[in-house]
């Protein structure tokens, strides 16, 4: 019998796979080194969107002819480079490259981590990972914990299983009662994520109550109770209450033991949402900020933020480890048999994703070579950095601070006695536009309190006190001119 000839299997070759996937760890390598050493190159190289889609359309650079290293560069050439030292933007960390190696591998593995006998490496590493945190919380045996995508599916997973536990008919089947509808307690300063969620789950904006903060933007504990009880009165069943470590807009750390008191008081779920500021978990020096942490119901802390690998990555632990079975109450026959309910290794059962990618493998790796003293060094220096910072913008007469750095996340702004509030908030948004369009530092923006804030995280590992130095003498020299040009 005569075979028919496919051209099916042709782009598995895995010659051509060694000989391009050599090529590209040497350009990855050449740009790494690049970026690390500070290289004169744009942080975002700024492009008009219409433009850059246009750069890449499909016929662009001579289409499918094109190579597969020249379509590399391009991609390299126009993208954000967070590797450099001024790159000090958003909570986007700069992976780790063994964890990058390690994506490469899982990548191509394609092992989904729905089922243990489609992941079976993965669920064992996440195992590990669960039972090294749990210890590093604090927590007493019984914790448990899942990886999902990211940290707004950790806080969805984490408000649905306090929702479900918290209520007394099962909400997951019978829906929402109006007269006993779910609230959340949350700080004005918690992510976005936390309202967004209630209402993906149908809550509506009353669901959310929000408590005032201090003047260092922590959730105000000692308006707990009267919020509370105002809450009530409007026919919302308080189910939770939602702290800070650290909040995103000003890095603040939320005070968790008073938070933990209240919950206990009232037979409350405490969730923590500690996506960035849980590396300090590593930092006997730090690791304060988060006094009475091993008190939460449940917690979520972002690998691919302060632990440094490839995004999206997240961890959400639980303390009491059966609480995170009743999330999502719904069967699936023909993946989970009667005889697996409630088992570690089948991860679908607790989570929102069913396919879902090897993140414990990633994290596993991250944790092996590094999670005993690199974390340490790391974090504290980042967040000695941040303290360093500050000295230096109360030391001008032409800088303020919004707060003291908690954290790694600093906002301060240009100001001058000649400009309103309202001029400089225009002036401020000016400075950063200017900055990144010309490339030489990526920070962002924020507004508190109806004034914007110039921004930074600094997050990336090699970023040191004269690039900042550097930023702030530009940040003056454009403010100058544009209060002069006023």
């Amino acid at each position: 019998m005569t075979k028919t000839k496919t051209n099916i299997p042709y782009p598995f070759d895995p010659e051509k796979f060694r000989k391009e996937g050599h090529a590209l760890v040497d350009q990855l390598s050449d740009y790494l080194g690049d970026a690390l050493s500070g290289k004169e190159m744009a942080v975002l190289p700024w492009n008009d969107p219409d433009k850059l889609a246009e750069y890449f359309s499909f016929d662009s650079a001579g289409g499918e002819n094109e190579s597969l290293d020249a379509f590399i560069k391009r991609i390299i050439d126009q993208s954000i480079h967070i590797h450099h030292p001024h790159y000090i933007g958003h909570q986007v960390t700069s992976p780790l490259p063994a964890t990058a190696l390690v994506q490469f591998c899982t990548t191509l593995l394609n092992n989904g981590a729905a089922i243990y006998e489609m992941g079976p490496v993965n669920m064992a590493m996440e195992r590990n990972v669960i039972k090294k945190f749990g210890s590093l919380i604090g927590f007493k045996p019984g914790f448990d914990g899942i990886f999902t995508h990211g940290g707004t599916a950790g806080n969805l997973t984490a408000m649905l299983a306090a929702r479900q536990s918290k209520t007394d008919y099962n909400i997951w089947e019978e829906g929402i009662k109006e007269k006993e509808r779910p609230g959340y307690i949350i700080s004005e300063q918690s992510h976005y994520s936390i309202s967004r969620n209630a209402n993906i789950m149908g809550l509506g904006d009353a669901s959310i109550i929000k408590v005032p903060v201090d003047n260092q933007f922590r959730m105000r504990t000692d308006l707990l109770e009267k919020i509370k009880s105002d809450a009530e009165e409007k026919g919302i069943h308080i189910m939770s209450v939602v702290a800070s470590s650290c909040s995103t807009a000003t890095g603040s750390y939320d005070n968790l033991e008073a938070i933990a008191n209240f919950c206990e008081k009232w037979n409350l779920w405490m969730h923590v949402d500690g996506a960035h500021g849980l590396g300090v978990l590593f930092s006997e020096k730090y690791k304060g900020r988060i006094k009475g942490i091993e008190r939460a119901d449940s917690i979520v802390i972002d690998f691919h933020k302060m632990l440094l690998v490839p995004a999206l990555n997240t961890l959400v632990m639980f303390r009491n480890g059966e609480k995170s079975f009743e999330t999502f109450a719904q069967k699936a026959s023909y993946l989970f048999q009667k005889s697996q309910k409630n088992v570690w290794y089948n991860s679908a059962i607790r989570t929102i994703e069913c396919t879902k990618s090897a993140l414990g493998i990633i994290a596993y790796t991250a944790m092996k070579y590094y999670g005993k003293n690199y974390y340490r060094e790391y974090i504290e220096s980042r967040y000695d950095l941040a303290v360093e910072f500050s000295k230096l913008v109360k030391s001008s007469a032409n800088l303020q601070m919004a707060t003291e750095p908690a954290s790694n996340i600093v906002c301060f702004r240009f100001a001058s006695e000649k400009c309103s509030d309202l001029s400089l908030n225009k002036i401020n948004s000016e400075i950063r536009d200017r900055i990144i369009k010309e490339g030489s530092f990526y920070i962002v923006q924020t507004e508190i309190d109806g004034n914007l804030w110039l921004r930074l995280t600094i997050i990336n590992p090699i970023t040191s006190i004269n690039d900042l130095k550097e930023l702030l003498n530009l940040v003056v020299e454009i403010g100058d001119d544009l209060v002069l040009k006023s």
